[in-house]
C-alpha cells in the first residue's frame, strides 16, 4: 500500500581534476496504492489506483578525457625532436571542470479500471541539468589562450506523458 525507496551512489572519474573527481548522486521515490485502502472497496469500476512522486540525480562526464588536464598538441621540430603546445582549440587549463549534473522529478497517477481492460498512466516531469559544458571567450589574450571551458550552462526540460491502454 505504501511504497518507498531511495539510492545512494558515490561515482570518480579521472577526467576531473584532483579536487573534483567524485560527486554524490543520491535518488528517492514515494508512491500511495490508494486502491488498496478500506474506504475505496465500494469503488467496484477501479481496479488498482496509484500514485507516485520520485526525484533523481545523476551525472555525466565529458567525453574529451584530458580537458581538465590540457590539451597538448605538436607545435614543431627543432633538432629532429618535436616540440608539443597547449592546444589553442582546447583553451585555457580548468582543472574545476566536473560532472554535468542532472536533477528529476516525476510525479504519477496509474489507474486500472473495468476489471482491468482500460489502463491509464499520467506522468510530470521536470528535468534540470546544469554545469554544461561551454567554450568560454577570455577577454584579451593570455599566451594565445583566447578561451576556457566551463561548466557555466544550464537547460530543462517538462513534459506531460499520457499512456491509455484497452
Amino acid at each position: 500500500r505504501y511504497l518507498f525507496e531511495a539510492t545512494w551512489r558515490k561515482d570518480g572519474s579521472s577526467v576531473f581534476g584532483e579536487k573534483v573527481r567524485w560527486a554524490i548522486f543520491p535518488s528517492a521515490a514515494v508512491g500511495w496504492a490508494f486502491s488498496e485502502e478500506d474506504f475505496m472497496e465500494n469503488w467496484s469500476w477501479l481496479n488498482f489506483g496509484k500514485f507516485r512522486v520520485s526525484w533523481g540525480r545523476s551525472g555525466q562526464q565529458f567525453g574529451q578525457p584530458y580537458l581538465a588536464h590540457g590539451v597538448m598538441v605538436p607545435y614543431q621540430t627543432f633538432l629532429g625532436q618535436t616540440t608539443i603546445y597547449p592546444s589553442p582549440t582546447g583553451g585555457m587549463i580548468n582543472r574545476r571542470l566536473t560532472w554535468e549534473e542532472s536533477d528529476q522529478y516525476d510525479f504519477g497517477l496509474d489507474i486500472d479500471l473495468f476489471n482491468y481492460r482500460l489502463k491509464f498512466k499520467l506522468d510530470y516531469y521536470y528535468k534540470l541539468t546544469k554545469g554544461l559544458l561551454y567554450n568560454v571567450p577570455l577577454s584579451g589574450n593570455w599566451n594565445f589562450m583566447t578561451s576556457q571551458w566551463q561548466n557555466a550552462m544550464k537547460v530543462s526540460n517538462e513534459g506531460l506523458e499520457m499512456e491509455v491502454e484497452a
